[in-house]
């Protein structure tokens, strides 16, 4: 996996750059919160949070390496997991303080995937404060395009196959010394990450439909008419994708720049 990522990865550097932005605060509660070097008014004011800089999202890629601002901490992460678009009360969320010369490690959905859950994706978002600006550098490193991302061996079990269980089994126990235990059934199908990219990308700059998240590539795994009933939901979800990222590799061509109108047909939910 490593050389692979040496040899072929779409990994990339950006600067961000966030504008002080005056929300409809008082005076005085502004005066209050630029006061105070280490605190933004999502902290004095937990019912109203200032506007947002970033929505709430999940990384896509593999792993986010970001250097934070030091002087202005704005970066929160979400205390639930589940869900994909949740806004939450002001207390579901943690400010996420740099600590001055250390960099901040982000895992994204491919990593979530690869590891079977074990690392998730978590949601974050950005807010504005009212008298900072704040810049940040992230070095989004991520997989080939044509990387076709599935759990590793080492981190799932197949629940289907004895052979696979023995054989997961001992790759528990080299890992962690733990036996099987720790080790879940395989949580998710196979996801080609120049498909997830693309559609991600037109979810978020265009009118086709709803992003993509690594739930739409996730397995149900239990018994019972709910769960039942919840595995062909998405089972159905996931198929699609499926199908329509087996299709997308069969007419793409990653060398060239992406233009989602030439893939539209495919892309739109």
């Amino acid at each position: 996996l490593v050389k692979r990522m040496v040899n072929d990865h779409t990994s990339y550097l950006r600067m961000n750059h966030y504008p002080p932005c005056r929300s409809g605060a008082s005076e005085k509660e502004n005066a209050d919160v630029s006061g105070d070097g280490e605190r933004n008014t999502a902290e004095k004011s937990p019912q109203e949070p200032p506007p947002l800089g970033i929505s709430p999202h999940r990384d896509a890629g593999f792993l986010t390496v970001l250097l934070q601002d030091d002087d202005c901490h704005s970066l929160q992460v979400a205390r639930f997991e589940d869900e994909d678009h949740r806004d939450g009360d002001a207390d579901c969320w943690v400010t996420v303080h740099p600590v001055p010369g250390a960099l901040t490690i982000n895992t994204g959905d491919m990593a979530m995937i690869w590891s079977n859950g074990r690392f998730r994706a978590p949601l974050h978002r950005v807010l504005t404060d009212p008298s900072k600006e704040r810049y940040s550098a992230p070095f989004f490193y991520n997989p080939g395009y044509n990387e076709l991302i599935s759990p590793l061996p080492c981190c799932c079990r197949d629940v289907t196959s004895p052979a696979t269980m023995a054989s997961s089994a001992t790759a528990g126990e080299d890992l962690n010394g733990t036996g099987t235990k720790d080790l879940e059934p395989k949580k998710y199908l196979p996801c080609l990450w120049g498909y997830f990219r693309a559609v991600r990308f037109a979810g978020d700059l265009t009118d086709l439909g709803v992003e993509i998240q690594t739930s739409h590539f996730k397995m149900v795994v239990g018994s019972g008419k709910v769960e039942e009933e919840k595995r062909d939901k998405e089972e159905k979800s996931s198929s699609s994708h499926v199908e329509k990222q087996h299709k997308f590799l069969g007419c793409v061509d990653f060398r060239e720049a992406f233009d989602v109108e030439k893939y539209r047909d495919i892309l739109q939910s």
